[in-house]
Formats: structure tokens, sequence, C-alpha cells
């Protein structure tokens, strides 16, 4: 049944907008048969094709211990799903000609300016490959007053591996970069994207910050992890607060499917959004082209671009690849621009492997 407040029309029927309802159906039920055998907890999925939702479905449970069923236009953690906001913030400022890719991090942040440390440039951030590694925050990383003075103390500290050596996703790239547009705008980094991105985009379900007393609490499900794959525990629910000094812009969002999905599909409309415009054609194009694609033979079907993930290469020359991004929380948003596609599968099950099912399977019913 379609929600009275969806910002997107329901197609009739799937074969309206040239999908297989069949397709669609399997597609479904294939996400059913993973809730059943309790490879997560709960998850809702909105699929759109040319702008008009083909599936949108909630199943499972948003808190499985107190019996609370999913509901549809929930307000998820996103994790890592944040990093392509935090990348498009970084090339708004490069188009305006703020910043500039091939910049060492140094002339923004002090404690980059030396040793190896000195070579990472906003372009190594923005592919991880500036030598951070996961995991690797320095000792009273999360307690520092400011993400400034953050990502200065992992500048201290330096890279594990030589600057453009070798590709390492490392949330400190991305703190980093929202440390750069914080210094070089004077304001927040989760301001900026408040005020650039989610407002533009009319994404009023995206937070940048919770505690139990917001408005929108009720929506938010129960995050849970598993010892095991298919036995899940309870770590978080909205009755806490997310405790953090500062905003992370490696993972610190919150938001929902249709959010997402108008933020993948400003990307699909190379940058445009209504009347108004994210980022010029050529940065988009740019941002999700293979980084090392001169490097490699034979050429490569999956890559990560600047602060996205790609699954595809284009169908034509010219076009755009499908891409995404996914979250430690179990989520995922993705778009296959050569069937004008979004799918935005969110969960509350950390680590989940049904994400990678959902790309697999997505590709699959598109034909990409």
């Amino acid at each position: 049944m379609p929600l009275d407040n969806s910002p997107f029309p329901y197609a009739e029927t799937a074969e309206d907008v040239g999908v297989s309802s069949d397709a669609i159906w399997l597609f479904k039920e294939r996400l059913y048969s993973r809730m059943v055998a309790r490879h997560m907890v709960g998850a809702e999925i909105l699929v759109l094709v040319g702008g008009q939702i083909v599936l949108h479905q909630a199943m499972g449970w948003a808190d499985r211990d107190e019996l609370v069923p999913m509901a549809r236009n929930s307000i998820f953690r996103l994790a890592s799903m944040t990093k392509p906001l935090a990348g498009t913030a970084v090339l708004m400022l490069v188009e305006e000609g703020r910043l500039g890719l091939d910049e060492p991090v140094g002339r923004y942040l002090d404690s980059f300016r030396f040793d190896a440390a000195g070579r990472i440039t906003i372009r190594h951030l923005l592919i991880h490959r500036s030598g951070f590694v996961q995991g690797g925050e320095p000792p009273g990383y999360s307690d520092q007053a400011t993400l400034i003075d953050a990502a200065n103390l992992a500048g201290e500290q330096g890279p594990t591996y030589e600057p453009g050596e070798r590709f390492i996703y490392s949330d400190l790239n991305s703190d980093a970069l929202g440390a750069v547009v914080a210094t070089i705008t004077g304001e927040p980094v989760d301001r900026f994207i408040r005020r650039r991105i989610l407002s533009p985009l009319g994404m009023s379900d995206t937070h940048t910050a919770f505690s139990p007393s917001v408005g929108w609490a009720d929506r938010v499900p129960s995050s849970y992890r598993s010892w095991s794959g298919t036995s899940w525990e309870r770590w978080w629910n909205p009755n806490r607060p997310h405790e953090s000094r500062w905003f992370s812009p490696a993972g610190d969002l919150f938001g929902s499917a249709f959010d997402w999905a108008r933020f993948l599909q400003a990307w699909v409309d190379l940058g445009e959004y209504g009347d108004g415009r994210l980022l010029e054609a050529a940065a988009v194009l740019e941002a999700l082209a293979d980084p090392v694609a001169a490097d490699t033979l034979p050429a490569r079907s999956r890559w990560y671009g600047m602060h996205w993930e790609v699954y595809s290469r284009p169908e034509s020359p010219g076009g755009l690849p499908a891409f995404g991004h996914r979250g430690a929380t179990g989520t995922l948003g993705m778009a296959i621009p050569g069937r004008d596609a979004v799918v935005v599968f969110l969960t509350n099950s950390n680590e989940t492997e049904v994400v990678e099912e959902v790309i697999d399977a997505a590709l699959e019913m598109f034909g990409s």
C-alpha cells in the first residue's frame, strides 16, 4: 500500500517502468528468505525506476526484544553511508575554487605538514590512498574537543603506509576531509552538509545528531550485532543517546530510505536537483571514474572512486557506472544509472552479509 507522505510516486505496475514484476517479486522473496533464516533482524527496502517506486517493503523487527515490527520510512543509523555526503561537500569546494584535489592536506591542517603526512593530498583522502588504516586512530582521538583537533592528532601520528601506495579504506580519511571543510568554511562540516546538501535536496529526515528526546526518536530501530551470523544481540536502542563529542563525517548520519534515494537521484541526474545543482556533470564523472584505470589491465569491473563504491563499469562511453555505498550497520544505497534505478536497503543488523547479496541481485535484476 502506498505511503501518503511518499516523496516519490508509486508505479501502477513494474512493467509500466520497464521492469518485470516477477523479477521484483523474486528479489523481495530472496530477502524474505534471508530474514526467515535470521541473517538479519529487520530491514526496509526501496526500489525506484525512473523516479517511481516499484518496491517498498519493511520486514522483520525494529526491536526484536520489545516485539516492535519494522515500519516503512524508518530512520536508520547510516554509518559509512555518511561518507559520500562528506565527499560531495569536498567536491563542492573544489568546484568553487576554494580547494584543489592535488593540494597537500597540510595547506589546511597544520599537523599534516611534516614527514609522510606532508605527502598526503586531498585526492588521497577521497580515494582512500592516504596510507591511514582502518582502526588506526591515535590514543585520545575520540576525546578531542573538535573534529579538527582529532584530525590534527591523526596527522601528528602519521600514516601507516606511504601515501598513494595502496588502497586502504579508513574512517580517518573522511574525518580529515571533514576537518578540511571546516577549516576552509569556518563552520563545522555537519553544518555545511545540512546547509548545502540536506536542505536543498529536501532531506528533512537525515540528521547529524541524535538524542532520545528528538521528535523522530520513535522512528529509529534498535541496533543488533551477531557473533554467529544468525544469533543477534541488541547493543543499542533509541532510549540511549548517540554519544560523540563531534560529528564524524565517516559515519555519524541518521537517515531514511526516501532521503537517500533523493541524494542518489541527484547524482544520477549528473548533479542536478530541482532547479539547482549540487555539482557539475564533469565532477560527477570524475568522482565515479576508476582512479587507477591507467595502471590496471585488464580493466576492473569494481573500484572505489571519490568516496563512492563503484559496482560495474558504465554501459556506454561517457555514461555513469553503477555506484553507491554501504555502512557497517547493515545499510546500502546504490544507483544503476543505465536503468535509471535506485535501490536503498537499510537494516539494523551490523555487518550483515546480506548487503553484498543485495548488490549482486540488484545488478542482476537490472542487467548491469
